[in-house]
């Protein structure tokens, strides 16, 4: 028995997945805020709390501080409920996508494993590894935001698709099932559009024209849960202003949607070849499947197709390069690789397009190993970064006092973590660099004049933003358009209103 072969037994993943996992955990623990957190948490904190959806950290933008109707809609609505249950916190709101992972993992174990026996158990290891080490499932398996929702439930709806592909019993069930799990993803995120338009292209590949009313049906059904707050002539003109005039989603841009999808689609690229984090994986990912190609087309036709329909859709409907929205399709790429591995490991691949058989092993031996080392990397990074609410605190402390309830503030989106209930309104940065788009005089002493026009107490702006707002050249002691900066250190400018409260 090869290299190869042996590093892919359970006597050598079993242990190298418990001690990921153990990583994994210890990650959890005190882990760093994204700025995603607060930016998509606090809708669901106002939701929670007032029964609107409603963005402070953004006032001033598309009228988001009356109500924001153009958000996730379904992961609000879970992250409100989870506040009402476990009160508000960062942890609270990470903990959604924690439960969706867990149930994904559970879900993807029984359809592999027991189901479909699709994977060995030492098969099942190695893609527990793939899939937990890999940087973006590390992370936002654990953040507030909705691709591991997404990925959750558009999987499952992948699942009742296959069904009804591949058997006789309750074909119009499963597909009703499917639809309303699709009808879920897009009310998640409506980048699931790209899983809805990847299973009717599927249908269609498969002629299977009369199918498609009752996924439709079921999908109708579930996403109506997207217009809970559209239900007046108002709330649709603000969804229509906050979502085609909306800084944040400048990509959209003016002019015929075709243009926008072809050029979207040609830069497709830089999704995947971004930066070395990403491309690490991509490689690995195009050279197993570029060997794996004819014998995945011929015994895992739909699974194969359906991939590479999301990664196509992908590319037309996602207006932004991030990578996380791989999300969407990595549940089949994992199953692709892994089914690649087993094949090469099996000798059940006759033609090989890189060389002979063993240099093919070696080169995916290589390219996996240096996938999950590059990783781990990343991951390790992530892991031994630590956060405590106290930190804030004792910001409020320093900086505004007793004070602070009465205070209108400037602060970094994840001030929020545990700070929101400890002032009037907390305005983020951030805010100011979106305005900026649309009004470029926002910036050195212009930033400070706008600050006045939303009653701004105190000013705490971050490093990276006191670049992007103009205010790298003020000093301790200067006072510019009624505030004085107060502070200057590495990581923030701080500053108060003068004669403020």
């Amino acid at each position: 028995m090869n290299l190869f072969s042996r590093s892919l037994r359970a006597r050598y993943l079993k242990p190298a997945f418990f001690l990921l996992l153990a990583l994994y955990i210890f990650s959890l623990f005190g882990r760093v805020p994204d700025i995603d957190d607060a930016w998509v948490g606090e809708p669901a904190y106002w939701l929670a709390n007032d029964g609107v959806a409603r963005s402070e950290l953004m006032r001033g933008v598309n009228f988001q501080e009356q109500q924001l109707v153009v958000h996730h809609k379904l992961l609000t609505i879970t992250g409100a409920s989870f506040i009402k249950t476990f009160g508000f916190s960062l942890y609270s709101l990470k903990t959604v996508s924690l439960f969706y992972f867990i149930f994904f993992v559970a879900i993807f174990i029984l359809y592999t494993r027991n189901w479909k026996h699709l994977f060995s158990r030492d098969d099942v290891w190695l893609a527990l590894i793939i899939l937990f080490v890999y940087p973006w499932i590390f992370k936002y398996s654990f953040l507030f935001r909705p691709e591991v929702m997404a990925m959750t439930l558009g999987f499952i709806a992948y699942l009742f698709l296959e069904r009804y592909l591949e058997s006789e019993k309750y074909k119009t069930v499963n597909l009703f099932l499917s639809g309303i799990f699709l009808g879920l993803t897009v009310a998640a995120h409506l980048n699931g559009l790209v899983l809805a338009a990847s299973a009717v292209v599927l249908l269609l590949w498969n002629k299977k024209f009369k199918a498609l009313f009752p996924i439709g049906v079921g999908f109708i059904l579930a996403f109506s849960i997207y217009f809970y707050d559209l239900i007046s002539g108002y709330e649709l003109s603000l969804w229509k202003e906050q979502f085609f005039n909306s800084p944040a989603l400048d990509t959209l841009g003016t002019g015929p949607v075709w243009i926008k999808t072809v050029f979207n689609l040609l830069d497709e690229h830089m999704r995947y070849f971004h930066n070395y984090k990403i491309i690490v994986f991509s490689v690995f990912l195009i050279v197993t499947l570029t060997i794996g190609f004819r014998f995945l087309a011929e015994k895992h036709t739909s699974l194969l197709r359906f991939a590479l329909l999301v990664a196509l859709f992908t590319g037309i409907i996602a207006m932004h390069k991030s990578r996380q929205y791989i999300l969407l399709d990595f549940p089949y790429l994992i199953i692709l690789i892994t089914l690649t591995l087993k094949a090469i490991k099996e000798k059940r691949i006759a033609r090989y397009r890189f060389g002979n058989a063993k240099f093919t092993e070696r080169l995916i031996g290589f390219l996996c190993l240096l996938f999950v080392l590059s990783s781990l990397y990343f991951d390790i990074l992530l892991s031994v970064k630590k956060f405590s609410p106290a930190q804030n605190k004792e910001l409020t402390e320093k900086y505004a006092g007793a004070n602070s309830h009465g205070m209108n503030i400037v602060a970094p989106m994840t001030f929020i973590f545990n700070e929101i209930e400890d002032y009037n309104s907390i305005q983020s940065d951030l805010c100011y660099v979106e305005l900026q788009k649309t009004d470029p005089a926002i910036k050195g002493e212009g930033f400070f004049k706008k600050a006045n026009d939303f009653d701004i107490s105190l000013i705490m702006v971050s490093d990276y933003n006191r670049k992007l707002l103009g205010l790298t050249n003020y000093h301790k002691g200067d006072t510019i358009a009624g505030f004085r900066v107060i502070d200057n250190n590495p990581e923030m400018i701080v500053c108060k209103k003068i004669n403020g409260k």
